[in-house]
């Protein structure tokens, strides 16, 4: 007998080693042991639930750790910022301080230079007195026409001070008499304001 396969038959017994093989497959394995099939939840061993107990705690703690890490690093850069804060601060203080000093010593050469200034002033007064006064005394040695024809040519100030200075009244009223009656009435209203 003579058997004759065909392309169908061929493929049939294919299909059938292809499917068979992983059947087989674990079936060796269970029969050897390194296959159990188990129906519900595995049961633990206490080993293994220590290991997962474990496990469990050190993510909790990795978990913390993490969140932990970010606070520190947190208050890590705020105290930078805080000690950046404070240094420019310095800074400041230390501008202000140079600023104080340099505003102090400008006080203390503007306080010297208008010490300065009043002595100068002083001077000045006290010299345009003294002028004044020896002026005052040639003019009232002088005869009252000649002196009120130079006085006369004077600004109206320097004349009532002159006059002002003057300790012989008589004399001053000749002078006066003697000056143009504009002028005359100009720098008595002077001497009568305190010149």
């Amino acid at each position: 007998m003579k058997m004759k396969l065909t392309v169908k038959d061929l493929l049939a017994v294919g299909l059938v080693m292809i499917l068979s093989f992983p059947i087989m497959y674990f079936a060796v394995l269970y029969a050897t042991g390194n296959l159990r099939i188990q129906i519900g939840p595995k049961e633990l061993t206490p080993a293994e639930e220590m290991k997962l107990a474990v496990m469990r705690q050190s993510e909790r703690r990795d978990s913390l750790a993490m969140v932990h890490s970010k606070t520190f690093n947190a208050l890590k850069k705020e105290r930078e910022e805080l000690k950046r804060e404070r240094e420019r601060l310095s800074n400041q203080q230390e501008q202000l301080a140079i600023v104080d000093s340099e505003l102090e010593e400008k006080k203390e050469q503007l306080t010297q230079r208008k010490s300065e200034l009043e002595e100068l002033v002083e001077e000045t007064d006290e010299l345009s007195r003294k002028r004044v006064g020896q002026l005052a005394k040639v003019y009232g040695a002088m005869r009252a026409e000649e002196a009120a024809q130079i006085l006369e040519t004077l600004d109206d100030l320097l004349v009532a001070r002159v006059l002002s200075a003057m300790s012989d009244n008589r004399q001053k009223a000749k002078i006066l008499s003697a000056l143009s009656k504009g002028k005359a009435r100009r720098i008595s209203q002077r001497i009568e304001k305190g010149v």
